[in-house]
């Protein structure tokens, strides 16, 4: 009888622990999973810069030691703000819809990932953007442990900033020169909007200097609307450069890419885009 009872009391023991361990085992898995980001930011960090040596990428030194934006050596160009809605935005439609968490180690890339990898031909296809790839699987100095600790470090960054309430932005030449800055047009155009010209002497990113007096049509891609172009500049500057910004595809290429990405609301909002166009339109020869 004893034994019997002895017997009911451990494998009521065993349930109860069961039950309890299998309803804290998702508290568990996530604080090991906040254990081990923190300590890859940590280290990411490090990788980040800025440096005093050759031991990391040193990525302060383009991007800033805030990661918040910096110009590209002697190149004439700005590299992104790494605080970005428009990396959120990618990564969310990578995503489904949705971004909440962080890469996990070893899960498959995702877009920040990828870009650190392979480098900015990821984002413009172009061969010969100035962000290099990084991993040693091209024969780059970044070892797959050191590639995951950017991406939790550059992730991080954006989930913060997606966090952050929405900032209405003033209508002035000064705000919406920030909004140039911060949402990376200048990494195309240059901190001076004066555009990036091949070797050969032809456009590679047009510049924007005189673009409060008429529009650009000295543009990369040909674009098939091209008289629709000028017309919608005519007939309404403001209209127009926001047509071109939200999406120019759609709106003077029938769908097919020009090279210039798309800015929904998500990325730019009504008052930054209002403020944008202000400071564009500024721009007079």
């Amino acid at each position: 009888m004893r034994i019997k009872t002895l017997a009911v009391f451990l494998i009521t023991a065993m349930s109860l622990f069961t039950a309890f361990y299998w309803l804290t085992d998702s508290a568990r898995r996530q604080a090991t999973f906040d254990e081990q980001i923190e300590e890859l930011v940590a280290y990411g960090l490090v990788v980040f810069g800025p440096s005093k040596d050759d031991t990391t990428a040193d990525c302060a030194a383009c991007h800033g030691p805030d990661g918040r934006g910096g110009e590209v050596r002697d190149t004439g160009r700005l590299a992104p703000n790494l605080h970005s809605l428009s990396i959120y935005e990618k990564l969310k439609a990578q995503n489904g819809g949705t971004f909440i968490e962080i890469r996990k180690p070893g899960e498959p890339p995702d877009y920040v990932n990828l870009v650190i990898r392979f480098g900015g031909v990821v984002v413009s296809g172009n061969v010969n953007s100035p962000m290099p790839a990084w991993s040693t699987e091209v024969g780059a100095s970044l070892t797959i442990h050191q590639v995951d600790a950017l991406t939790a470090l550059v992730e991080t960054w954006v989930l913060e900033a997606a966090a952050e309430p929405e900032q209405e932005v003033p209508n002035t030449v000064a705000a919406g020169q920030q909004v140039y800055t911060d949402k990376g047009c200048g990494g195309c155009h240059g901190p001076e909007l004066a555009g990036v010209l091949k070797p050969d002497g032809t456009v590679l990113y047009p510049s924007l200097l005189n673009i409060g007096n008429e529009p650009v049509t000295d543009l990369p891609t040909a674009i098939s609307q091209l008289e629709k172009l000028k017309a919608d500049y005519a007939a309404g500057k403001e209209a127009f450069l926001e047509a071109w910004i939200r999406d120019s595809a759609v709106n003077y290429n029938d769908g097919t890419a020009t090279g210039m990405p798309v800015h929904p609301v998500g990325i730019i909002s009504e008052s930054a885009m209002r403020a944008l166009i202000t400071f564009l339109l500024s721009q007079k020869l």
